[in-house]
C-alpha cells in the first residue's frame, strides 16, 4: 500500500500550503475532464511530494518537498500526445542553512532528440555556468498518469 493522496487545486510553494482542499471524487472529475489540479503525496500540510495535473495546458509537474517543505527539486513534463509525457526539466535548488532563501541550483533542460542543457547557478554572489551535452532520452518518457497512481512521474532517481 502506498502514501496517502490527498487534492487540492494547487500548492502554494511560499506559504507551503494547499490552495483549494478538494475531495477525491471532485479531483477524479478534474482528471477525467483534462482540468488542472494537484495531487499531494503522503500529507495534507506536509507531504513529501505534490504532482500537478494541467493536461488541458499540455504538463505535469512535480515538486519534492524536504522536511522544512521546500522544494528542493522539480521535474517539468510536457504531454507528447494522448498517452505520454517528456521529461523536458529538472531543477535542484540548494537553500541557506534552515531558511527558504534560495542560494544556488542546477537546471537539466531535456529534448527528445537527445540533447542537454546543463545551467549551474549560484546568487550571492551571482554566478552562471552553462554546458551542453547529450543523453539517452528513453528514460524521459512516462505514461500520462491514471487517476491515483502517480508513483512513476514521482520517481527522484533518473
Amino acid at each position: 500500500m502506498g502514501l496517502p493522496i490527498y487534492y487540492c487545486k494547487s500548492w502554494f510553494r511560499m506559504k507551503k500550503v494547499a490552495i483549494e482542499p478538494m475531495d477525491e471524487a471532485l479531483a477524479h472529475s478534474r482528471h477525467l475532464s483534462g482540468e488542472s489540479y494537484t495531487a499531494l503525496i503522503g500529507s495534507d500540510s506536509a507531504p513529501s511530494c505534490f504532482v500537478e495535473l494541467s493536461i488541458d495546458r499540455g504538463m505535469v509537474s512535480v515538486g519534492f518537498l524536504d522536511k522544512k517543505c521546500r522544494e528542493y527539486l522539480s521535474y517539468q513534463f510536457q504531454v507528447i500526445d494522448a498517452d505520454n509525457l517528456f521529461l523536458t526539466m529538472a531543477t535542484h535548488r540548494e537553500f541557506q542553512g534552515d531558511g527558504d532563501e534560495v542560494i544556488g541550483g542546477e537546471c537539466y533542460i531535456f529534448n527528445e532528440e537527445g540533447g542537454l542543457v546543463i545551467r549551474r547557478e549560484k546568487f550571492n554572489p551571482h554566478e552562471l555556468e552553462e554546458a551542453r551535452s547529450s543523453f539517452e532520452p528513453s528514460r524521459n518518457y512516462e505514461k500520462i498518469p491514471k487517476f491515483g497512481c502517480y508513483s512513476d512521474v514521482t520517481k527522484a532517481d533518473r
